[in-house]
């Protein structure tokens, strides 16, 4: 092995020590959703602030600078040596943006940080619990500063919103998302008024189905869809989420009760998409970037391809219903495919995002963006939030929530300190039509084959054209990669038309 090869295996060891690090932080935040007793906040948050302080440490220590210096120019971006293929190129690119932001944060911030999203996430279970915005409002107070804060640190050109959005989607930036959302909005608005009606009669949809028959169901929903559940469990907590420690073992949940079975498949097969993207990912790399998901957009463009592309199409339906109804016959008696697959795909205004119908989606997400920017820049009174909502809603769908609870206290998002986060469920939308599009020239027989029940063909293609390429590309060039199209938002407006 040449000297340069040993330098990159020792610094993808140091890599791999981080990732064992950050695990350990992630374990305990995936138990404090799901099996933490409720008075356990405190040390938790003690121990998530000391996890997340001394991961910060190796991250910026002088040992991982000058590993990362011998193969590559901290200030240029250049790749010293020339021996080493593109795949490690890009893993080395990928392994100085993250060093370069990480050490733009004080370690001090960081433990404050991690210690306030601890325990703001535990103030909003509880406020959204009991319906209680002014319990939350001073964690959100304090959030929202350091923020501001962390934009600061980081730096930024144009709005110091972009700073918090490149954490999330590499390169995005307000102004683009701007002119998207700017195409977007005007169509979506007027295609709903379009298209909504009240429901028809659907008592089925929330009729009484055993949780223990719900699990059953979504597990062979989830090995049908090719989720291996030797290294992915999935448990329940208040909001679903998706966490990979490694492509061995992932952790999803849903969110259910006897009387809302179908929001918890909806949320299944979206949970699921972000796992199999998790698991997909290349384990032979793993200490490496390319064994990261490429982006939280791309991760979204997985779980929402799964969730409405596939998981609200009639060909999945086709087989899986007989299935339903034989597992739930009281409750499906008399509901025919056509019945259960109209009921599915209504369209109609909603409160809750995760339960929107396809066409609303992004209209809630752009919502929270709007409002988002306006945290960082200071220009609303975060006490004035539950009224902003309101206002929002009414405005782009016509209908305003009765509590907080159903409104600005719904997601868990600025709880967890995910500020910059919203836009990439819009983007994933966008990136999923423009691979689904993709997906039906390839397979112009794919709703024949998904309604024999094979799904596995469609892993394939998704772990071809996405999965296994980790953070090699960044995401436009990705979907471009896949698509053979730079992205555009007609795809997935066009899908819409002719879906509905």
């Amino acid at each position: 092995m040449s000297r340069v090869l040993e330098d990159y295996e020792k610094l993808k060891g140091r890599g791999k020590d981080l990732r064992l690090l950050s695990s350990v932080s992630m374990l305990l935040e995936w138990d404090q959703e799901t099996f933490m007793p409720k008075d356990g906040i405190d040390f938790r948050s003690s121990q998530v602030e000391l996890i997340t302080s001394l991961l910060h440490k190796e991250k910026t220590s002088p040992e991982y600078k000058n590993a990362l210096e011998k193969l590559i120019d901290l200030e240029s971006g250049e790749v010293k040596p020339d021996a080493l293929d593109g795949r490690k190129k890009a893993s080395l690119r990928e392994f100085r943006s993250d060093f370069l932001k990480e050490t733009k944060l004080p370690n001090a911030f960081v433990k404050r940080l991690a210690k306030a999203t601890s325990q703001g996430v535990n103030a909003w279970q509880h406020a959204k619990k009991d319906n209680n915005f002014e319990a939350f409002l001073p964690h959100l107070k304090e959030i929202v500063a350091l923020h501001k804060e962390k934009a600061d640190h980081l730096g930024y050109d144009a709005h110091p919103y972009d700073a918090l959005l490149d954490l999330y989607e590499p390169g995005m930036t307000s102004k683009k998302l701007n002119s998207l959302f700017g195409e977007l909005k005007p169509f979506l608005t007027s295609l709903t008024k379009k298209l909504s009606q009240k429901r028809e009669k659907t008592a089925f949809l929330s009729a009484n189905y055993p949780l223990d028959e719900q699990q059953k169901f979504n597990h062979f929903l989830l090995e049908k869809m090719g989720v291996d559940l030797n290294r992915a469990r999935l448990d329940f907590s208040a909001h679903p989420f998706c966490t990979g420690f490694n492509p061995h073992d992932v952790r999803f949940t849903t969110f259910t009760s006897t009387t809302s079975f179908f929001n918890s498949i909806f949320a299944v097969l979206h949970e699921g998409g972000h796992a199999l993207y998790e698991l997909g990912l290349p384990y032979e790399d793993l200490g490496t970037p390319l064994a990261d998901a490429c982006s939280l957009g791309v991760h979204e463009s997985q779980s929402r391809w799964w969730e409405c592309f596939i998981g609200q199409g009639r060909p999945l339906w086709e087989f899986a219903f007989p299935y339903l109804k034989k597992t739930f016959p009281k409750q499906l008696e008399g509901v025919t495919l056509d019945h259960f697959v109209n009921a599915i795909n209504h369209v109609e205004p909603s409160l809750i995002r995760i339960y929107a119908d396809e066409v609303t989606y992004i209209l809630h997400i752009i919502i929270r963006y709007e409002i988002e920017k306006e945290f960082i820049t200071g220009s609303i009174d975060l006490a004035d939030l539950p009224r902003i909502w309101n206002e929002k809603m009414e405005e782009s769908l016509g209908i305003v929530p009765n509590t907080d609870a159903d409104g600005c206290l719904q997601d868990i998002h600025w709880a967890f300190g995910l500020i910059g986060y919203f836009p990439t469920y819009a983007l994933g939308n966008l990136y999923s039509g423009q691979i689904f599009k993709t997906f039906t020239q390839t397979f112009p027989d794919y709703a024949t084959s998904i309604a024999g029940g094979d799904l596995a063909f469609i892993q394939k293609f998704l772990h071809e054209k996405i999965h296994r390429h980790g953070r090699e590309f960044h995401s436009l060039e990705l979907i471009e990669n896949a698509t053979g199209s730079p992205l555009s938002p007609k795809p997935y407006m066009d899908y819409l038309k002719s879906k509905y």
